[in-house]
């Protein structure tokens, strides 16, 4: 499994156009080694929904046929329940991998308002992702 992490969408210094191409390349070359499809989690996070879609077919264009072996990443507490919901109702057929970097400022115990992490996972899940990046849960870095 591998995943572009929330802060490689599309950045200067990782550019989804100049990545992409090279994640085909190496799953190609897995692929011919193991006879297995790897997963590979693009994230396709962006601030409008329309951009989002634009990079989700990016994604699938450079894909091809391997395009199965593709999750979508949003980061689902930066972009709502607007980028989860337009993820899913573009794109229904893939995986739609939640990321919830950010998500402390309301599912930490420590900030009293919100809601538990739990509530977060199945929110998620009521707008239309496949999964959840959940972490650690409470545990290390939200201590």
């Amino acid at each position: 499994f591998i995943k572009n992490d929330e802060p490689q969408g599309n950045q200067v210094f990782c550019q989804m156009n100049e990545v992409i191409p090279e994640v085909v390349k190496a799953m190609r070359a897995a692929i011919k080694e193991t006879g297995v499809c790897k997963l590979f989690s693009a994230n396709i996070t962006a601030d409008d929904p329309v951009e989002m879609i634009a990079r989700g077919k990016y994604v699938l264009s450079q894909f091809g046929p391997l395009g199965e072996c593709c999750a979508f990443l949003v980061d689902g507490y930066v972009a709502g329940g607007t980028g989860i919901t337009t993820a899913r109702r573009v794109f229904p057929k893939q995986f739609l991998h939640y990321h919830r970097a950010g998500h402390g400022a309301v599912t930490s115990p420590q900030t009293q308002r919100g809601y538990t992490a739990f509530v977060h996972t199945k929110l998620s899940r009521l707008i239309g992702s496949s999964g959840i990046h959940v972490g650690t849960m409470g545990y290390g870095k939200m201590e």
